[in-house]
Formats: structure tokens, sequence, C-alpha cells
């Protein structure tokens, strides 16, 4: 079934004890996936992690066992995402150079010859994929004892509450103070919320649908934002010359505050308005679904 809510689903609590047991079952069949490359895998193995987390983020308040959990899906993350670091400043680099004036290609170019050259330890790349197995595994076994508290939206509302709360609070900081840190812990609570709007979606698919586009493109601008803020970190690091290392800045500065301006725009659109807003018209949402069955 997909990552959202179900009239199948005998309740609130039972459906999210279902959703995680596929996701966590989808990233272990991901593993076994030979046709997957090693690129793809992280990235999947990460995306159904994220997904995860931002589904116990949604209970929390109502989940005696949401900081074992949590902790475990974030360190078996935070295990495999070296991984993709490489993959991720090569990218980072072709999305700059697809908007960059020609005479930056010379910087390009000696970047892309310094990233080439970089080695490659397959076997610590294997040792970091099997403790992410175990820690999924871990995870899995536990899901059917799962306790949580509340019925329907109860279940729900309060972790909808705090992500909706702590995406405006962080946006106002990015505003103030748009740092690295600062948007990259902006663009986390945007992704929960995103998840969790999308796992709704199924209360009204007409409404909720464009919310979670607009969230899902406002937590893409910021995550192209965090991968500039990675590549500006790595740059120092990196064999090229200043002149280079300045050219290749400045690009990446630009692009950065091109992001913040657009996903602040989109922000103060979608979260217009209270949480206590939000809770009564979903919640109004939710039990006119529930009555349609």
């Amino acid at each position: 079934m997909a990552y959202m809510f179900d009239l199948s689903d005998a309740d609130a609590a039972a459906a999210v004890r279902r959703i995680a047991a596929e996701e966590l079952a989808a990233a272990l069949a991901d593993m076994d996936d030979s046709a997957l490359s090693e690129a793809k895998l992280i990235h999947e193995l990460r995306k159904h992690v994220k997904m995860l987390r931002g589904l116990i983020r949604l209970v929390r308040p109502n989940f005696p066992g949401y900081d074992l959990e949590n902790a475990t899906l974030r360190e078996a993350a935070r295990g495999i995402s070296g991984l993709r670091d490489a993959e991720v400043l090569r990218g980072t680099l072709e999305r700059l150079a697809a908007k960059a004036a020609p005479e930056a290609g010379p910087a390009l170019d000696h970047l892309r010859s310094a990233l080439a050259a970089h080695p490659e330890d397959a076997s610590e790349d294997a040792e970091a994929l099997d403790r992410f197995r175990l820690a999924i595994q871990g995870v899995l076994l536990r899901v059917p004892d799962w306790r949580l508290r509340g019925k329907a939206f109860n279940l729900l509302e309060d972790g909808l509450a705090a992500t909706w709360q702590r995406a405006k609070k962080c946006q106002r900081h990015a505003a103030r103070s748009p740092d690295a840190e600062a948007i990259h812990e902006w663009r986390k609570r945007v992704k929960d919320h995103w998840y969790q709007s999308r796992l709704l979606l199924p209360i009204w698919p007409e409404v909720m649908a464009p919310h979670a586009a607009t969230a899902d493109a406002i937590g893409e601008w910021l995550g192209e934002h965090h991968d500039l803020a990675v590549f500006l970190d790595r740059l120092a690091a990196e064999p090229i010359s200043a002149p280079d290392r300045d050219t290749l800045s400045a690009l990446a500065a630009r692009r950065q505050r091109k992001l913040e301006k657009k996903a602040q725009a989109a922000a103060s659109r979608l979260f217009a308005g209270s949480d206590r807003a939000l809770l009564d018209r979903w919640g109004t949402w939710w039990q006119l679904w529930q009555e349609g069955r």
C-alpha cells in the first residue's frame, strides 16, 4: 500500500504500524536489489528513513517508544551518509554548471577533475550498509509492539501541531539569520510537514495534494541550499586554485540567495494561520473521510 492512511486500516494506530512496517520492508528489499547502483541505493535508503522519521514524528507526543526508534533511524542514516557525499558534490557541481556563465567553465572543469580523483573504499561501504541493515531489521521486529496512545485523529493532532509550530519558528529564525545551520533545520521541519501531509492525503485529495506539493517544493529548494552549503565547505579542501575557489563560491552563494527567497515566499503562504486552524480543518476532513467508509 502507499505511504498514507487508508480506510482499510483498523484504526490510526494500526495504520502507523502498517506504514512503518512497509517502509522498513521496502528498505530491506532495496538492499537486496542488485539492479540499484550504490548511489541510487543510498538515496533510496535515506528516503525510507526520512519517511519513517516523518511518520513517527506525527505521533511523537503519543508514542512512548519514539526516542528509541528515532535515535536508531537517525544513526542508521548517519552511518551511510558519507557514502553519498561524493555523489552530492558532483550533482551540485553539475547543477551550478547548468546555470553558470561560460567564463566559469575552467573553474568547473578543474573541480570536476579534483572530484574524479577521490579514492573509494568499497570495504568501508559494505560495513556501513551491514550496520544499516541490522538497525532496520531491529526496528521492524519492534513495530508490532509499538504502543500508541489515542484514537483516530486524536493520535495525530499533537504531532501535527508541533511540526507546524516548529516549521513556522524555524522559518522566522532563518529569515533573521540565514546561515547554513538555520536553513538546514528549517528544511527538516518543512520536510516533516510534507511527509505528514502526504500521510493524510486521502482525507481530501483535491486540496491536500497541492498543499503537499508546495511543501515538497520548499523542501527541495532548501535541500539544494544545504547541498550548496556542503559544497562550499568542501571547496576549501579541494586542490584547486584560489581564483577557481572564489569563482565557484560566488556561484554557489548566488544560487543560495535565490533559493532562500523562493522558499520564504512560498512558506509564508503555506504556513499562514495558526496550528489550531490547521487542526480544525484537517480534523473535520478526517471525520468526513471516516464517515464515508
